[in-house]
């Protein structure tokens, strides 16, 4: 006996699943029904073929197989598959052996159409009806009652009836093919519908798709994430654009220009809106529309794909006014700059004049009203180069919560009693980098703008934090480089400002003030002042609600000295020695060198770095000093005085500038340590720094 196995049911030209390609469509006939005569006696087989010799069924002939064993039956059933009739002998080399045959057909070899007809020669030998119950018997004829007639009539109900299970069969085995198929077609777009799912949830842009009526059919996380609402809240409906756009007018204007950019077939990619979050938070979204349409043309929804750009927007806005503040303090520095050489002119006449007259002298006053008025004006020079950063400044460390505590009783009394002035002070406050003085400036600026925003009274607060930026998202989210930083918030409840407002107020003279009670630099010097503090500063207001100022300086480890330690200087201020003065500025130039002459110095000019080292050549070491004008043209004081020095190594030098130290130091002109005045200077102070540098140590500068 052969290895079990299972036995193909159709024929051997037809795949695993039981149809070929061309079986498709339609099941053919076989080209011929095949019969197995199973018989152990060969003149069985002889009448047999006899009586089906001439027999056909549906158009088709007979092939007739033999035998003549129930194994030569399994052999042959192996060898032809597709045989639909088997006319079986029911006793053969045992008694059981064709039922036994019969088993092993519908069992092992797992074949139900197969049509079976028992026959015996002994008609008293009937198989149980339970046997040919259970194995599908299809019948049971006497070899006695072998006619032709009768043969004809068996074998086409037989093949009738293996036909039509051959048919179903062939059928079935086509719905399977095609189920599996589909379960297979569905299985990938599962997948596929997976895999979109998880791209559209994944990408961190916000995608959303509506149907024909507006209802929202999809919904990424990135929109969830974005704008606050959840899936369940938005899909299946239409109402999520009057959450996003609450203002009815506004969202009609947008709905209004979405509709026509789609309409005009553009694809725009950055149109931007404002939304309203479920927090209430608003943020900037740029938009790009898509429109579906179907094979007939026919819109049936639409893709929105929108990016947050809000932080983007926000830098870009500090961007550009740091650009616009940056291009108007070089402004204000240039005109600081040629103010002071003006001023210098007017307080050293002023200086000489007064120091020739007697106060009873009639015209004295008046010399001092103008020594007053240039006063006036140096003053705004100096709010001017504190907002283009270039103001002389002592930066050292500063303990806010002391200077805030120095300054409580005078800022009480400059905001009067309708003002609740509260002041909150974090105990643990580090310090900060910054000129003592300056500060008080800004602290003064701030209360003083506050006072005046809150006519009829109202809240004042003044406060201190310590805050760590580390978080280098949260630094960027308030637009500031991470680190450790000292808060001070200064906070109103007065009348507030508009967005137009707020865009302009760090400028130059802009004020909204009453003509003649501001000159507009009072919140341009704050912000110059903290820009060199290397600080940064944020307002936030709205009309009717007030406004709060937030300044962030970075926090150091130093701590604020005890005391200072100021040098003493001398009380002679007159002179004997030689000082060559070179100075671009003709009537600088010629105040300069008459102040000095006054108090004793004999003075060498110079208008030019060419001129003073032709002087320096003729004098050598008869000159004691020289006063040089850092910025000149074609040759600056610092690369002349380094010319000097080579043939004058021990001159000593003041520098001077309309420019303060701190950019002239920036430029990399003026090094740490050297004498340096700055312009306008008094006499006194002039004649003072002459002393003080002819009295030091020469102090060399670098190679």
């Amino acid at each position: 006996m052969k290895n079990e196995k299972e036995l193909p049911i159709v024929p051997e030209n037809m795949n695993e699943t039981g149809m070929s390609p061309a079986d498709a469509a339609f099941v053919p006939k076989p080209d011929a029904w095949k019969v197995l005569i199973v018989d152990d006696e060969e003149e069985v087989h002889r009448l047999t073929r006899m009586a089906l010799d001439d027999f056909s069924f549906e158009g088709r002939e007979l092939t007739i197989l033999s035998a003549l064993s129930a194994q030569e039956a399994e052999e042959m059933i192996e060898k032809h598959p597709d045989v639909a009739l088997i006319l079986l002998d029911v006793i053969m080399e045992t008694d059981d052996a064709g039922l036994k045959l019969v088993r092993d057909i519908r069992e092992r070899y797992k074949n139900n159409i197969v049509q079976i007809v028992l026959r015996t020669g002994q008609p008293g030998l009937t198989p149980q009806k339970e046997a040919i119950s259970e194995y599908e018997i299809n019948g049971y004829t006497s070899k006695v009652e072998l006619t032709a007639e009768k043969m004809f009539s068996t074998v086409t109900a037989s093949l009738r009836a293996y036909w039509l299970s051959y048919s179903l069969n062939r059928l079935n085995l086509k719905l399977q093919k095609e189920l599996v198929e589909r379960r297979r077609a569905e299985a990938a777009v599962r997948r596929l519908t997976q895999f979109q799912e998880t791209v559209i949830d994944n990408a961190n842009i916000w995608l959303d798709v509506s149907d024909a009526r507006g209802r929202m059919i999809i919904w990424n996380k990135a929109a969830e994430f974005i704008s606050g609402y959840s899936r369940k809240e938005v899909l299946g409906k239409d109402e999520i654009s009057a959450r996003l756009y609450p203002d009815l007018e506004k969202r009609k204007v947008i709905q209004q220009h979405i509709e026509e950019i789609i309409q005009s077939d553009q694809h725009t990619d950055d149109y931007e809106t404002t939304i309203r979050t479920k927090n209430g938070q608003s943020r900037t979204i740029s938009w790009a529309f898509r429109e579906m349409r179907n094979s007939h043309n026919k819109p049936y929804g639409r893709i929105s794909l929108g990016r947050d750009v809000t932080e983007q927007r926000q830098l870009e806005t500090q961007l550009r006014q740091a650009q616009k503040m940056e291009a108007v303090g070089r402004m204000a520095g240039g005109l600081a700059h040629d103010f002071n050489n003006l001023l210098t002119v007017i307080r050293g006449y002023c200086d000489i004049t007064l120091a020739r007259l007697s106060p009873k002298d009639l015209v004295y006053s008046k010399v001092k009203q103008i020594e007053k008025a240039a006063g006036r004006a140096e003053a705004l020079t100096r709010q001017l180069l504190s907002f283009s950063r270039h103001q002389v400044t002592t930066l050292r460390p500063v303990n806010l919560n002391a200077l805030i505590r120095d300054m409580t009783k005078m800022l009480a009394r400059l905001l009067g009693s309708d003002i609740d002035l509260r002041v909150r002070l974090d105990e643990g406050l580090g310090n900060i980098k910054a000129d003592y003085g300056q500060i008080e400036q800004v602290i003064m600026n701030l209360i003083v703008n506050a006072r005046d925003a809150m006519p009829i009274g109202g809240k004042l607060t003044l406060e201190t934090q310590n805050l760590d930026l580390s978080d280098s998202n949260l630094s960027q989210r308030i637009g500031i480089q991470a680190g450790d930083y000292i808060l001070l918030s200064v906070a109103d409840t007065g009348c507030g400002m508009e967005q137009d407002v707020l865009e302009h107020i760090f400028e130059p003279f802009f004020t909204t003030k009453e003509k003649g009670k501001g000159t507009g630099l009072g919140l341009s010097t704050v912000y110059g002042i903290v820009n060199q503090s290397k600080g940064y500063i944020s307002v936030k207001s709205a009309k009717g609600k007030g406004t709060s100022f937030e300044l962030y300086f970075p926090r150091i480890g130093e701590k604020p000295p005890i005391s200072e330690n100021r040098q003493e200087i001398p009380d002679r201020l007159s002179g004997t020695e030689t000082i060559l003065v070179v100075e671009d500025q003709p009537d600088v130039l010629k105040l300069t060198s008459e102040t000095l002459h006054m108090y004793g110095y004999n003075v060498l000019e110079a208008p030019n770095a060419g001129s003073a080292l032709l002087i320096c050549e003729e004098y050598r070491e008869k000159i004691d000093l020289i006063l040089a004008d850092v910025i000149m043209p074609r040759m600056n004081g610092v690369q002349l005085v380094k010319r000097i020095w080579k043939m004058l190594p021990a001159l000593k030098v003041l520098f001077m500038s309309g420019y303060t130290y701190n950019i002239i130091e920036q430029q990399g002109l003026v090094e740490p340590g050297q004498n340096f005045i700055q312009k306008p200077f008094t006499a006194v102070n002039l004649l003072r720094l002459v002393r003080k540098t002819l009295d030091e140590p020469v102090k060399a500068l670098k190679k």
